[in-house]
């Protein structure tokens, strides 16, 4: 393409949610930015094809962002580091977010677990995950906005909430540093958030209910949901017997509801066309 424009073409789970104008689109802002960091007098042409559906608090905007970001880098020859482009893919986070943040899209290019430790200067800290460790991810027939669920977000918290969340994160990277699975899941408890997004999602207490008696580690929202994500210790208890007793219960609600099984993965890669 000529000039210095990009171009925008969108498929998949959820497309038509997802703009195609550069300035509201997460990829377009990574793209502009890094069009414009390298000087080059070319225009980009993108097609994202979704496999997450947007709105289902599965970092769908953040999977466009880091996307952009590793593809662009490669295609126009800036030889930036992974950890060098959460920062330009973290400002496509605009899009969705309002505001620049890193703590999807870190994970998106770095995999695994990843916490974002400061960001002036930005530091991410990416952590290995105990081999043992599953999601069960049941995402309802409902779309929860962005806007919505940050909308209901308490102003003020209490100090005891603060203290309780702070010492439950604390306690997770624990579990991921002694491999201790069930650990994580018992420090999957949320006071602030999780109360106040509680009624955006009709069946959460039950559908939260239903996976620890299947024998799921913990579950907690996933981001800021409808979807419902669940840890699973392997070694343990059957991702599969967790996933049918999440969906069950949804299904008691009159809701349907996709169930995914996953593990914590490597992060972004170039898919090179033979590969595909």
């Amino acid at each position: 393409m000529e000039g210095n424009n990009v171009q925008i073409s969108v498929e998949g789970v959820g497309a038509e949610l997802v703009p195609v104008e550069p300035d509201k689109n997460t990829a377009g802002i990574v793209a502009k930015t890094l069009l414009d960091l390298s000087k080059k007098e070319c225009g980009l042409t993108m097609k994202i094809k979704k496999g997450i559906r947007p709105g289902s608090g599965l970092g769908s905007s953040a999977a466009s962002a880091a996307a952009a970001a590793l593809a662009i880098n490669e295609a126009l020859n800036l030889n930036l580091s992974r950890r060098e482009l959460i920062k330009f893919a973290a400002q496509g986070e605009t899009a969705s977010a309002g505001v620049p943040h890193a703590d999807n899209v870190s994970s998106a290019l770095l995999g695994f677990f990843t916490v974002v430790k400061s960001y002036d200067p930005l530091e991410v800290i990416q952590l290995p995950s105990p081999n043992n460790v599953e999601f069960v991810i049941a995402m309802p027939d409902v779309v929860v906005s962005t806007s919505l669920a940050r909308s209901v977000l308490p102003k003020r918290v209490k100090l005891s909430d603060l203290a309780r969340n702070v010492g439950h994160a604390a306690a997770f990277i624990v579990g991921i540093a002694l491999n201790d699975v069930d650990l994580m899941g018992e420090s999957m408890t949320d006071s602030i958030i999780e109360p106040a997004r509680a009624h955006l999602i009709p069946g959460l207490a039950e559908v939260k209910k239903s996976a620890i008696e299947a024998g799921a580690a913990g579950v907690t929202i996933s981001g800021a949901g409808p979807s419902i994500l669940a840890l699973v210790n392997a070694q343990r208890k059957k991702t599969d017997d967790v996933a049918k007793a999440m969906r069950n219960a949804f299904e008691k609600q009159g809701m349907d509801s996709q169930i995914i099984c996953a593990k914590p993965g490597p992060g972004a890669r170039i898919a090179r066309r033979e590969q595909l």
